[in-house]
C-alpha cells in the first residue's frame, strides 16, 4: 500500500491492512496473533498530515497527543477477532516509511521474556524513561507493531 490516504474510505481501509498485515507478521515471526485495540497510521507529507488530522473529529473524539492526535473512535473498526477503538495520525517522519503501525493487548513481561532474545532480527527493545517497548518488524511488511510496558 504506497498511495497517499485522500478521504475517510481510504483512511479506514489502510486501518483495515495496518491491523490485518501486523497481525500476519507477529503470525510470522511468534507464532501468534494479539488483540489490536490502538493503532497508528503514518502520514507522509504535511498535506496527507493535515487532511487526516482534519478528518479525526469526524470520526472520533480528542483523546490524546503523541507525535500526532490521537481519538477515541464514535464507532470501533472491526478487523478480523479485533475491535480498533483508538487512531492517531502520525506526523511525518522520513524514519517512518511504512503505512502505520499498532499496539498488540497482551502481557509484557511475559511477552518480552518469551520471545525478545529469541528473535533478534525482527524485535527491538525500545527504552524511554516512562515506560519500555518492543517493536515487531519484518523487511516483508511495511507496518510496525509493539507491546508496550505500560
Amino acid at each position: 500500500m504506497d498511495k497517499s490516504i485522500r478521504n475517510q474510505k481510504e483512511l479506514i481501509e489502510a486501518v483495515k491492512y495496518i491491523a490485518v498485515k501486523s497481525s500476519e507478521m507477529a503470525q510470522k515471526i511468534v507464532g501468534a496473533t494479539f488483540p489490536i485495540k490502538s493503532l497508528t497510521v503514518f502520514a507522509h507529507s504535511a498535506t496527507e498530515f493535515e487532511l487526516l488530522t482534519g478528518m479525526l473529529p469526524k470520526i472520533g473524539k480528542s483523546y490524546n497527543y503523541n507525535n500526532g492526535p490521537r481519538v477515541e473512535l464514535y464507532e470501533p473498526i472491526e478487523v478480523g477477532d479485533n475491535r480498533i477503538t483508538h487512531l492517531r495520525i502520525r506526523k511525518p517522519d522520513s524514519e517512518r516509511p511504512q503505512v502505520g503501525c499498532n499496539d498488540f493487548e497482551t502481557n509484557y513481561n511475559a511477552f518480552k521474556s518469551k520471545h525478545l532474545s529469541k528473535y533478534p532480527n525482527s524485535m527491538s527493545l525500545i527504552t524511554r524513561p516512562e515506560y519500555e517497548m518492543i517493536e515487531l518488524h519484518d523487511s516483508g511488511f511495511d507496518v510496525l507493531a509493539y507491546v508496550v510496558s505500560n
